[in-house]
């Protein structure tokens, strides 16, 4: 087997398994970047990596069932990579929703450049903004640096088979630290909300003849505006921690893999 083959071996495996990661992490996997640069990206990121992880991948499979599941599980293992920082930076999303119903903007919805769905409106805001944060502290560094350790082995699609013991502790888990995020996210400008709620209601009980509902709903938006505003800078903490489950997440899959 010559080298050349086995250099071209190596940038297919980074290849397949670093467009796995950009498909669906954050940052690398928003619709908003075009296809060619994603597809770009991973090829270059696999033209870094291919001399380095040459050692670990050898030679290429000699048939075409062992190739494609090879192919298979690589794709597997980068889109694994990704999908959980996804879904810790949707724990924003979860909270713009939650802020959305509490403040009656649940029924205004706005195309989501990112998704190409509807979406709400505070709930487009705190994701573009946790990207944004996920940017700042470096979240796209991590994933780089995991997606280089993650050939730090010699097992590949096999590798996969303890994922299905490890999956559902691992699925329970992470979806616990996203609802702690969701609530720490919304609990701010929510309990305010919740307190005006109460206001609201005690005064339409007092005096029914007032209809506190229709005359306090611009009130309660004004209200919900403000605190949010004053709870923008707790997230700047929650980001951080955040990236801190999001590295924990990443570190969890690398001991999947046997590293």
């Amino acid at each position: 087997m010559s080298l050349d083959t086995e250099w071209f071996w190596a940038f297919l495996v980074a290849f397949v398994r670093a467009s796995g990661l950009a498909l669906v992490a954050p940052v690398f996997g928003s619709r908003l970047v075009p296809a060619p640069i994603r597809v770009g990206l991973s090829a270059v990121l696999a033209f870094a990596l291919a001399p380095l992880i040459q050692p670990y991948t050898g030679a290429p499979p000699t048939d075409w069932v062992p190739l494609i599941l090879r192919i298979a599980g690589e794709a597997i293992v980068g889109v694994a990579l990704g999908y959980g920082v996804s879904l810790i930076i949707g724990a924003a999303v979860m909270a713009g929703e939650v802020l959305d119903t509490m403040i009656g903007f649940n029924l205004m919805q706005v195309l989501n450049p990112v998704s190409t769905f509807p979406t709400t409106l505070l709930a487009q805001f705190h994701y573009l903004l946790a990207m944004t944060l996920f940017a700042l502290v470096n979240g796209h560094y991590w994933l780089v640096h995991a997606l280089a350790r993650s050939f730090e082995t010699h097992a590949g699609l096999g590798s996969l088979s303890v994922w299905s013991e490890a999956s559902l502790a691992t699925a329970t888990q992470l979806g616990g630290e996203v609802m702690m995020l969701c609530v720490q996210i919304a609990a701010p400008a929510g309990g305010v909300l919740l307190v005006v709620d109460a206001a609201m209601a005690a005064v339409s009980r007092a005096v029914p003849q007032i209809p506190v509902w229709l005359i306090g709903m611009p009130a309660k938006i004004a209200v919900g505006i403000v605190a949010l505003g004053a709870s923008l800078p707790a997230l700047v903490s929650v980001s951080a921690r955040m990236t801190d489950l999001s590295v924990r997440y990443l570190e969890q899959i690398l001991r999947l893999l046997g590293i």
